[in-house]
């Protein structure tokens, strides 16, 4: 097994540190060329870039952005439309978050980051992710899996252990089992954007902010053997907040159709899915009814074991965290240990060691 060897990285949007890094690196001429592509339902989409080495390692910016119209269009310019630059934060930023910014792409030129922090480029329309150098832990010949959850995800991290792993608990778990990871591990995320102030659906980049369907699209263009998606606190959260009883079975209903546009698309490319199934008992999810929380939160639950038992190629698999926690919340007497916090759906540090297990098991599973 080989981890990655931490070392400072840049991004211009940070500063000054780009001029060193400028400095450092070798001539335009002598730069390495790559490129890119993700696909959407009709569209797809490719980055081309540069790397240059550095004291950081390589730096990669972006060079040409371009679109063409599936089936059978060709590339066109798409280098004026806005697209939004990711990259992974460093430990002394956000352990495990990411930093964005928008651009077209004579704005993103002028942010080179280093390919450590995995550049990926989210498209004009929202619907995928351009990934450059995803899994770049572990080794060639490990197995690749990909990871993508909300804010319990993202919490399986700290400061310290990111130094080493910089995605985090999973990285370092997956690594140990010899197998490479790409996490995104993302606050606020859903199966399905919920709708915007106005009630009106989102769209383009500003649904992309809300799903992780365009990560997910993006990462399946570099092949790899599994699909590990844990999501459903925030799909049941919002619904949680609504007063009439029909409109919660329509946001419910709307929730389990968009996990099974995940596991449809995963599976017609022959890929391994492991649902992990979220907290699912009563929850004080920002004040709203913890009952009508643990109802939406269990019709999510019981879609993804459906959708796990009848899998006819038995490329969908669970990791039913719902039923592994359901004796850990504050409440339950005689618990055997406390694995949430005061809201009982966010994790205490006990149960960030136990939610990490629950993605290595899930892992496993596919290779």
């Amino acid at each position: 097994m080989t981890s990655r060897v931490r070392r400072p990285a840049i991004i211009a949007a940070v500063g000054a540190a780009l001029l060193g890094v400028m400095a450092a690196a070798p001539p335009a001429a002598s730069a390495a060329t790559g490129t890119a592509t993700c696909q959407a339902p009709g569209v797809a989409w490719r980055v081309d870039y540069q790397t240059q080495n550095s004291v950081y390692g390589p730096v990669l910016t972006a060079t040409a952005l371009q679109r063409r119209t599936l089936p059978g269009g060709s590339w066109t310019d798409a280098s004026t439309e806005t697209w939004e630059l990711r990259r992974d934060d460093l430990p002394s930023e956000t352990p495990g978050g990411f930093t964005q910014e928008p651009g077209d792409l004579s704005t993103l030129q002028g942010i080179p980051v280093v390919t450590y922090l995995s550049p990926r480029f989210v498209a004009p329309d929202g619907a995928c992710t351009v990934y450059t150098h995803p899994f770049s832990n572990g080794s060639a010949n490990q197995p690749k899996v990909v990871a993508a959850g909300d804010s319990l995800t993202a919490s399986l991290n700290d400061a310290t252990y990111n130094q080493t792993h910089i995605q985090g608990y999973i990285e370092g778990n997956f690594n140990a089992a010899g197998i490479r990871a790409e996490v995104e591990g993302q606050s606020g995320k859903y199966w399905l954007a919920p709708p915007d102030s106005h009630g009106q659906p989102r769209t383009g980049i500003d649904k992309a902010g809300y799903e992780l369907l365009d990560e997910v699209r993006g990462l399946l263009a570099h092949d790899p053997d599994g699909f590990v998606l844990a999501l459903g606190a925030n799909d049941a959260g919002q619904v949680a907040w609504i007063s009439d009883a029909a409109e919660r079975q329509t946001r419910i209903n709307a929730a389990k159709a968009a996990i099974g546009q995940y596991v449809s698309e995963l599976t017609a490319a022959g890929k391994c899915v492991v649902l992990i199934t979220p907290p699912d008992n009563l929850a004080h999810y920002w004040g709203s009814d913890p009952w009508l929380y643990a109802w939406s939160a269990q019709q999510l639950t019981h879609e993804m074991r459906s959708l796990a038992n009848a899998s006819a190629t038995d490329l969908v698999k669970l990791q039913d965290f719902a039923e592994h926690s359901w004796d850990h919340h504050s409440y339950m007497p005689n618990n055997p240990q406390v694995w949430f916090g005061s809201d009982d759906i966010h994790l205490n540090a006990v149960g960030r060691l136990a939610y990490t297990s629950e993605f290595a098991q899930a892992a496993e599973q596919c290779v």
